[in-house]
């Protein structure tokens, strides 16, 4: 991507170790070349922390594809934040001296909410979208895949994750780990319950682009996005859709190696950085 970058912002998670490096950066970035000035709407967001500092990033600032994501990490596992702290001076040099940068679309998913005055209600998503019962109450719902009603389920409801988030919160719950890199949403079911003989359900993993969830009277339901409980009526929700379809829907990362889902995975997961 062209470098066209003249500010940056910092969002940093507020521990000694992560405050040391947001003031190391400020230090090498006065001492470059071509400094960049620092202000609250920066062309280079830069987010030092966890992968919840990142998303806080992301979040506050809209999903700006006209900027460029940079993530450090200094926290204890950490999927998105792929800089270390040695790292941040290779980070200033391609800021003050390269042409290009080197970044990486990453796609998010849409969520659309429509409510039973008739109103909607719309946002992005870079982890997953929980559907859930309010305050985790069991809730009963219909799924659709692709426009198509697939089944309908009782539990404690559905998370639905983009390509990124498959390997958080998906994962543990027991859904698949997409390595396509394409417009899918891995959909798993949080906990279904048989109320009746006669109800059937596909517990497995489903991997679509686009699912759409009709809560079932009266049901009340709970949105998380990106670990954050939207401030929505349970009572008001008619429907949720999800879509990973428009790939218009991404944001620019900084990344000074060529991604490795794989890599990463066996890094932060399994714990080794070869093969045996």
């Amino acid at each position: 991507m062209k470098n066209n970058i003249k500010t940056f912002t910092l969002f940093v998670r507020p521990d000694e170790n992560s405050k040391q490096i947001a003031n190391s950066i400020r230090l090498l970035n006065n001492c470059a070349m071509q400094a960049l000035k620092e202000t609250d709407n920066g062309d280079l967001i830069i987010a030092i922390g966890g992968d919840g500092t990142f998303i806080d990033s992301v979040t506050s600032t809209n999903f700006d594809k006209s900027k460029i994501y940079a993530g450090i990490h200094t926290g204890t596992l950490g999927f998105l934040q792929n800089l270390s702290a040695t790292e941040i001076f290779t980070l200033i040099k391609y800021l003050s001296y390269e042409k290009e940068i080197p970044t990486r679309k990453v796609l998010v998913s849409s969520i659309t909410v429509y409510l039973t005055n008739g109103k909607s209600l719309h946002y992005y998503s870079l982890n997953e979208v929980l559907v859930v019962g309010f305050n985790y109450s069991k809730i009963s719902f219909a799924e659709y895949i692709n426009g198509e009603l697939l089944q309908n389920v009782s539990g404690n409801g559905i998370v639905i994750a983009t390509n990124t988030g498959d390997t958080a919160y998906s994962m543990n719950s027991g859904g698949a780990i997409d390595f396509s890199n394409n417009y899918q949403l891995v959909c798993t079911l949080e906990t279904p319950i048989l109320n009746a003989a006669y109800e059937r359900f596909i517990t497995n993993p489903i991997i679509c682009s686009q699912v759409s969830i009709i809560p079932k009277q009266p049901s009340k339901v709970s949105i998380i996005i990106d670990g954050i409980t939207k401030k929505i009526n349970p009572r008001h929700i008619k429907s949720i859709h999800v879509s990973m379809l428009d790939g218009s829907n991404y944001i620019n990362k900084f990344e000074l190696e060529n991604y490795s889902k794989a890599n990463i995975i066996r890094k932060k997961i399994l714990g080794y950085d070869f093969f045996e």
